[in-house]
């Protein structure tokens, strides 16, 4: 009898291995619809079919005057949503620095979510970054994201040439994961 419940233990086990391989395998780079995982952290691109136009995103930039993400319509956009007292925010900036001189054929764009314009100008400014940035001071135009349902920070949406959204980045964006996602729509 024990050797039984020994026998039938192990093949529990193995079947649970086996298993929770299966489930951690059968994630894709591209999914689509119903199928994009809104809380899982990193790179999520949507398929060509499932994107969405851009929600209107327009305000006053960090350094004065009206500014809109339809200003740069046509291009591949980095929109990348941040504020200067964020953790991950501070650790993924010179990632971003340094990809907007690497790509200059495709618009960075900060969104300043509830953060005071000076220490948001100083943060930028530390690491060399100087793509233009909207200020979101209620987190009202970060909210108008549906693919972002966690409103967490940092968080950057990538927008195709023909202004829909097609994926993001949940958490700091590393070198790797935007290099991947602007090599997919470049």
């Amino acid at each position: 009898m024990a050797r039984a419940m020994r026998t039938s233990t192990r093949a529990s086990a193995i079947a649970t291995v086996v298993l929770l391989v299966i489930m951690l395998t059968a994630c894709g780079r591209e999914i689509s619809g119903q199928q994009a995982r809104d809380n899982e952290m990193g790179l999520l691109m949507l398929a060509d079919a499932d994107r969405q136009p851009v929600p209107a995103i327009t305000g006053e930039a960090l350094e004065g005057g009206p500014i809109g993400i339809a200003d740069f319509g046509g291009k591949v956009v980095v929109l990348n949503a941040f504020a200067s007292w964020c953790t991950p925010c501070q650790q993924e900036l010179p990632v971003l620095a340094a990809a907007e001189k690497q790509y200059p054929n495709v618009q960075f764009l900060g969104l300043d979510v509830q953060d005071n314009d000076e220490a948001a100008l100083g943060f930028l400014a530390a690491e060399g970054a100087t793509y233009p940035v909207i200020k979101d001071p209620a987190g009202d135009l970060l909210a108008k994201f549906t693919i972002n349902p966690a409103k967490g920070l940092p968080v950057t949406f990538l927008i195709d040439e023909q202004g829909r959204v097609a994926g993001r980045i949940l958490g700091k964006v590393t070198t790797e994961s935007l290099a991947a996602a602007i090599k997919s729509l470049t």
